[in-house]
Formats: structure tokens, sequence, C-alpha cells
């Protein structure tokens, strides 16, 4: 086998008849593998981008978190104990429904900036594997 220097040195002549002279080893599948690899690509190109994380999945969060307030409110309306009011002020129950928001809008917020962390690092494997192949 010839080292990289002295295939530069070569003629393009000299490397053609190098390259008659030895039997190269070529995998019996090799064409069909390579019409499956461009087809797959083609296939690949024309698939639609994924949406984002929060598109996707805000709408089923949305019914899920609807179900849930629904179930505790019927679930707390049962025949033996009825509702009633727990602030007499309405100003009252206001700030107090405002403060409840405020504090799951913290909660959400808190939780939004970690799935962008994490969805940072997740990607970094994948830009790593597409450098890799477009090598």
């Amino acid at each position: 086998m010839k080292t990289p220097e002295e295939i530069g040195r070569m003629s393009p002549e000299q490397l053609e008849a190098e390259s008659a002279a030895q039997e190269a080893c070529v995998p019996q599948d090799l064409e069909r593998r390579i019409m499956e690899t461009l087809a797959a690509d083609e296939i690949a190109s024309a698939v639609p981008a994924r949406r984002p994380f929060r598109q996707t999945l805000w709408l089923p969060l949305s019914a899920v978190a609807a179900a849930a307030a629904l179930f505790l409110i019927f679930r707390s309306a049962t025949p033996g104990r009825p509702l009633r009011d727990t602030y007499d002020d309405p100003y009252l129950a206001y700030a107090e429904v405002e403060k409840t928001f405020r504090t799951i809008s913290d909660k959400l917020s808190t939780g939004t900036k970690l799935v962008r962390q994490a969805r940072e690092t997740a990607g970094k494997p994948r830009e790593i594997l597409d450098k890799t192949q477009s090598r």
C-alpha cells in the first residue's frame, strides 16, 4: 500500500494503472444501498419541519388543565357539601385570584426557561452529528 505522499507524486496515468492492477473489493449490494440512501434523503427532505415544542403540546396540555379544573370543581360540589363563597369582599377575592395567577405564571416561566436550556443542550449532539456527516 502506498503512502499519501507517494500517491500525491504519481501522475494520473500511473494512478489509473495502479488501480487497474489491484482488485477492489466492492460489496455486491452497493448500488442498491446507494439508491436506498438517496431515496431516504429525498423523503427526509420532503417531510415538513417539526413544529416547536410549545406549539405541539399547547392544545393537549390546555385540555388536560381544563379537565382537571372541571374535575376539582365538580368534586368539591358534592350534594352533601354545597359550594360557598370563600371571601365576602369581591375585591379581596379578585386580589387572591390575581395572586394565584401570578404564582402560576412565575412557575411556568421557570419551567419554560428550563425547557429552553434543555432544548439547547439536547440539540448539541445533533449539531455534532450533522457536522460530522457533512465532512
